[in-house]
C-alpha cells in the first residue's frame, strides 16, 4: 500500500480532489500547511498538503509520498503515524505470500482493512486540529472543569477521524449530545411508604429553607389515592437561626402546612409517632454548615439518625459555586448518603458547566432546579433540555434535544411531580 500527497489552497479543496478521484476509497493520514512557488525564495504561496492512502495504489496516477517528500521537504517521521503500523503491515504481507488457500487470504485481507481503519482514526494533537481547540474554548467559556474538558478532547481524538474533525458543526453537535447523555436525572419514585420523608442538606446560604417550602407547595397541589389532599408537615432542626424557623413557619401559614421545630433525634421520633398513619409527607430543613466543619456536620448526622425514618436525602448546592468547591461539598456531605442533588440559584449564573462537570465526575443525578425566590413557583424538575439551553455559544437544535431528552411534565408545567400513585426512578437518556 502506497501513500500519496495532494496539494491545494485549503484542506477542503485537497479532500474534494481526492474524493473526486477515488470516491470514498481513501484514508487521510496527515495534513500540514506548506509554502510553494516563488522565485529565489520570494513571493511564496501558502497552501495545504494532505497525505493519504488508497486501497488500489497500482492504479494511482500520482507518485508515492516518499518521492514527493524528497522534493517538498515532507518529513517521513511526521507523515507516518506510527512505526508499529508499518511493521505490522509488513508482517501480514509477508505471511500472505506464503499462504495459498483462499480462506487464509481472506483473513489477511480483513486484518489489512482493520489496520487501514486504525490509520484513519489516529489520535490528533489539538495543536494541529482547530475543531478540538474550538470545542475546548467553548467548554472553558461555559466553565466546565479542566478534567471534563480533557476527557471530552480525548474522546474526540479517539472517535473522530481527521476528515470528520474538519466538519466543526458535526463535531459540536456530537459534543452537545455527549454532554446531554452525561446528565443523570432522579425522578420522583412515588410513595413506597408513608410518611415520605425528604431531608435537604447543604452548606450555608444555598436556599434550603426556601426550597423546602417550594417542595412542600408541590406536594400540597397533589392528591392521594383517595383523591384527597396530602397531609404534609415541615420540620426545621435549625435551632440556631430563629429567622429560619420564622421564615419556614410563615411559609407554612400561607400554604396551610403545619411547621414544627426539632432539636434532637428524639424530637423527630416523637413527631413521627404522634402523626403516624396520618402523615403523607414530611420535609426536614437542616442547618447550613461549611463543608469543612466536620464536627458540626457529624452532630447533625446524629440528629437525623432516627430508626425507621428511611428518608430521601437531597444535597442542595448553588449553581454559582465553582467546580472545586462543589467537589468539596459533595465529598464532605457524603456522610448523609444523599441520593441526588438539587441545584438552586439557577437564575443567578450564566454558566452551568461547573455543575455538570462535578455531577458527571461524582456520578450523581440531579432532581430539581430552583430558578428564583418565589414560593411556590420557582422550582421545577431537572431536565436535560433545561441544562443544555443554558450553554452559551453552542449551536443547539432544541427540537432534536426535546426528542432525545423529553421533559416529563404531568401538570401545567409549574408542578411536574404527577400523582402519588406514580412510581418513578432515576433515568438516563439516549442520544440525539
Amino acid at each position: 500500500m502506497s501513500t500519496f500527497v495532494e496539494r491545494g489552497e485549503s484542506y477542503e479543496e485537497c479532500v474534494s480532489r481526492i474524493r473526486a478521484k477515488y470516491g470514498k476509497n481513501y484514508y487521510i493520514l496527515n495534513k500540514r500547511a506548506v509554502s510553494s512557488g516563488g522565485f529565489l525564495g520570494l513571493f511564496k504561496k501558502d497552501c495545504m498538503e494532505v497525505l493519504y492512502t488508497v486501497q488500489s495504489p497500482a492504479s494511482s496516477p500520482y507518485r508515492p509520498a516518499s518521492e514527493a517528500a524528497a522534493g517538498a521537504g515532507f518529513s517521513g517521521s511526521a507523515a507516518v503515524p506510527d512505526k508499529g503500523f508499518d511493521e505490522e503491515k509488513a508482517r501480514i504481507i509477508a505471511n500472505a505470500k506464503k499462504l495459498a488457500s483462499d480462506p487464509q487470504m481472506t483473513a489477511i485481507q480483513k486484518q489489512l482493512e482493520t489496520l487501514n481503519r486504525k490509520l484513519d482514526t489516529i489520535s490528533v494533537d489539538t495543536e494541529s486540529e482547530p475543531s478540538i481547540r474550538k470545542i475546548e474554548e467553548l467548554l472553558e467559556s461555559n466553565e466546565f472543569s479542566a478534567s471534563y474538558i480533557r476527557n471530552m478532547s480525548a474522546r474526540l481524538r479517539s472517535e473522530f477521524s481527521l476528515e470528520q474533525l474538519s466538519d466543526f458543526d458535526a463535531v459540536q453537535a456530537k459534543v452537545a449530545e455527549w454532554i446531554g447523555e452525561g446528565i443523570r436525572l432522579r425522578l420522583d419514585d412515588g410513595f413506597k411508604r408513608r410518611p415520605k420523608v425528604l431531608i435537604l442538606v447543604g452548606p450555608t446560604g444555598v436556599g434550603k429553607t426556601t426550597t423546602v417550602a417550594k417542595l412542600a407547595a408541590q406536594y400540597r397541589f397533589q392528591k392521594g389515592d383517595n383523591d384527597e389532599r396530602l397531609s404534609i408537615r415541615m420540620v426545621t432542626i435549625d435551632r440556631f437561626r430563629i429567622a429560619a424557623q420564622e421564615q419556614l413557619a410563615k411559609y407554612g401559614e400561607h400554604m396551610d402546612i403545619p411547621t414544627t421545630a426539632a432539636e434532637s433525634a428524639d424530637d423527630i421520633r416523637d413527631i413521627l409517632a404522634i402523626h403516624s398513619g396520618k402523615l403523607d409527607v414530611m420535609l426536614i430543613d437542616t442547618i447550613g454548615y461549611s463543608p469543612h466543619d466536620y464536627e458540626s456536620i457529624g452532630r447533625m448526622r446524629k440528629i437525623l439518625d432516627v430508626p425507621g425514618l428511611k428518608p430521601e436525602v437531597y444535597l442542595t448546592v448553588s449553581a454559582a459555586t465553582k467546580a472545586s468547591d462543589l467537589r468539596d461539598i459533595m465529598r464532605n456531605y457524603e456522610t448523609f448518603d444523599y441520593k441526588a442533588v438539587i441545584v438552586t440559584k439557577y437564575d443567578e449564573t450564566n454558566h452551568i458547566g461547573n455543575v455538570l462537570s462535578v455531577l458527571a465526575e461524582k456520578d450523581k443525578p440531579v432532581a430539581y432546579i430552583s430558578t428564583g425566590q418565589k414560593v411556590p413557583r420557582d422550582i421545577e424538575r431537572a431536565s436535560v433540555v433545561k441544562f443544555m439551553l443554558k450553554l452559551t455559544d453552542f449551536k443547539i437544535d432544541r427540537e432534536a434535544l426535546e426528542r432525545a431528552f423529553p421533559v416529563r411534565q404531568e401538570t401545567d408545567g409549574s408542578y411536574p411531580a404527577g400523582t402519588v400513585s406514580e412510581n418513578r426512578t432515576e433515568t438516563k437518556h439516549g442520544s440525539i
